[in-house]
């Protein structure tokens, strides 16, 4: 699964539904959009103080890259064998 998480918008606070949707809608998301208060989540991976960051976590919860763009190649290699790609409606 691939999600998108926001820390904070625009006046520093962690952004309502409706402010997520509407990111998600203007930047054409068909990934969940969550908020991330006080970007906990995102710190626990970020190796530096760079955002955006991306890091795969494996099916099981096993961590693969932290803060890697590079990693984006590897997602194919973590899928489970079944695995079938759905186009976006």
């Amino acid at each position: 699964m691939v999600i998108q998480a926001l820390g904070e918008n625009d006046s520093s606070v962690t952004p309502t539904q409706e402010e997520l949707q509407g990111w998600a809608d203007q930047y054409g998301q068909t990934i969940p959009v969550v908020a991330d208060a006080g970007w906990e989540l995102e710190n626990r991976f970020r190796a530096d103080s760079g955002i955006p960051s991306f890091t795969l976590i494996a099916p099981g919860g096993e961590v693969i890259a932290a803060d890697d763009w590079g990693a984006e190649g590897l997602i194919d290699s973590v899928l489970p064998e079944d695995y079938e790609y759905l186009e976006p409606e």
